[in-house]
């Protein structure tokens, strides 16, 4: 009997899994699960996460099937857990069969001739890599960075969806609104303005980009792509991106981002039958990296041509000054010369006007709110020129903003725009 024989085959699995997993810190977060009343009858699952998306176990007969799926029915990383069925031909008596267990997100991606592709739930963990780079670009649903766990977003206020709700649209849910709420009457006024300020900053961005020949935008951060903002003071309402995008270049290609999936689930509608086409990636921008090289991304995009970026209300969200270097960095290297890189961002304004006062309530919630003074978000461009005014708040960019006779501090932010020189390589 040879030492390896000894080893259980969870164990065994590990050994195994190690060296195949794209991500192999998973293996701390696998169950390990009792097949039998033998100790050394087990098996490992492994949750999906990271690239990978989806994942299997093989086992001897309904009996042991039953006991891996009543192990990982209640677990997160088990999305779409189903009995696979039979693993091999049928006969007569399939009780003793190998059955296989799946779970994984389940799209049954077909070519153009209808032919499938692959589905996610069940595909065998060497393939997932394959599945991930060569199959995924089709399909916004498999997200192609770690991104929150959707399931416990919806117990508690996420940033995108307490914008939306201050921008007076309707995708939000119960506990967004209460927790906005929570904070006073005059926070949550000074909040509503302060976003619509923002929101109305975009029109005059997109057109100087495509006065600059720009044609395809990236919206870094989107939360949820409303139609339009609750007008205030009698001006109107904004179309959103890729409908202004449309204005400016007609034919435009407009890629939306965002990290919480509740969002895109509720617009996909509206979003999938647009005639301009817009597109969705799941993903978060702390992992810009591997969020820029995913394939979706490289094929949704033209990244020999300059590109649009918008970084609108996004950055005080990351708590981490390092992380938002580094994927700054990474942004503005990647990006091709010419791309434009457009930042608003919340900063305080004087001791009668600190947003940051609201840093703790917001982190008492699960959220991390961060502002930045002026030279920090300068920093946020590299070494790239800003285009004029430079850096100022929102409404003082351009003066026919509709905002324009607000208080200087209303829109508790700084803004700026800057383009990549040709020729350039420079972060």
């Amino acid at each position: 009997m040879t030492e390896n024989s000894t080893l259980s085959r969870a164990e065994r699995e590990r050994t195994e899994l190690a060296e195949r997993l794209e991500d192999p810190q998973l293996l701390d977060q696998a169950v390990e699960i009792q097949l039998s009343d033998d100790p050394d009858d087990t098996c490992l699952a492994v949750p999906i996460g990271g690239r990978r998306v989806a994942g299997q176990v093989t086992v001897e007969g309904c009996d042991q099937a039953r006991r891996v799926v009543q192990a990982l029915v209640s677990l997160p990383g088990f999305p779409c857990l189903r009995d696979g069925g039979f693993y091999g031909p049928s006969s007569d008596d399939d009780g003793d069969r190998p059955r296989t267990i799946k779970w994984g997100l389940r799209t049954g991606i077909r070519d153009d001739h209808g032919a499938s592709l692959a589905r996610m739930w069940g595909f065998h963990d060497a393939g997932v890599r394959a599945y991930v780079t060569e199959q995924t670009w089709r399909d916004w649903r498999v997200p192609v960075t770690p991104v929150p766990d959707f399931d416990k977003s919806i117990s508690k206020p996420t940033e995108g969806r307490v914008y939306n709700f201050l921008l007076g649209g309707g995708e939000h849910y119960l506990v967004d609104r209460e927790f906005v709420c929570s904070l006073g009457e005059g926070d949550m006024e000074a909040l509503a303005v302060a976003a619509v300020i923002n929101r109305a900053h975009l029109p005059t961005v997109v057109k100087v980009m495509a006065d600059r020949g720009i044609d395809q935008y990236l919206d870094l951060g989107c939360g949820m792509p409303i139609r339009d903002v609750t007008a205030r003071k009698g001006a109107p309402p904004y179309p959103v991106l890729h409908e202004l995008a449309a204005q400016g270049r007609g034919a435009a290609r407009v890629v939306y981002v965002d990290r919480d999936l509740s969002l895109f689930a509720k617009s996909r509608i509206w979003l999938e039958e647009d005639p301009r086409g817009p597109q969705w990636v799941s993903g978060d921008i702390q992992y810009m990296e591997q969020l820029l090289h995913s394939g979706r991304m490289q094929r949704v995009l033209d990244w020999s041509r300059p590109i649009g970026v918008l970084l609108h209300d996004v950055l005080p969200w990351i708590g981490d000054d390092g992380v938002v270097t580094e994927a700054m960095a990474v942004l503005r290297t990647e990006l091709p010369p010419g791309s434009a890189l457009s930042i608003t961002h919340a900063a305080d304004f004087g001791d009668e006007h600190k947003v940051s006062r609201l840093s703790e309530p917001f982190g008492a919630a699960g959220i991390d709110f961060k502002p930045r003074d002026a030279p920090a978000i300068g920093r946020l461009f590299g070494t790239w020129p800003l285009e004029m005014p430079g850096l100022v708040p929102p409404h003082r960019w351009h003066p026919e903003h509709p905002y324009a006779d607000c208080e200087y501090h209303d829109a508790q932010a700084f803004a700026a725009l800057a383009f990549k020189p040709e020729g350039s390589d420079r972060a």
